[in-house]
């Protein structure tokens, strides 16, 4: 009878054990996959900035404009609200 509990222990400890290796491999693997994943966000955002500060560098009339025309129309918007 105490050789039947200790085996069962045994048994059990062993497939606690087996459970949790098998948790932290799949942790593990979780990890590498973001760690992938960020990496490859991070190349992509890089890629974008650069030609979008390429873009403003070899059209900043373009911007100009665009920053004109976006404070006339924020100046004529709160205009009308202050004028009420």
């Amino acid at each position: 009878m105490a050789d039947d509990n200790k085996n069962t222990e045994k048994e059990i400890e062993e497939q606690l054990e087996d459970k949790r290796k098998a948790a932290v491999e799949g942790y593990e693997k979780l990890i590498h996959r973001l760690k992938k994943e960020r990496a490859n966000l991070e190349d992509e955002l890089n890629r974008d900035y650069r030609e979008a500060r390429r873009y403003v560098r070899s059209h900043p009339e373009e911007g100009v404009l665009v920053s004109f025309v976006g404070g006339v129309a924020l100046g004529y918007i709160l205009g009308k609200i202050g004028g009420k």
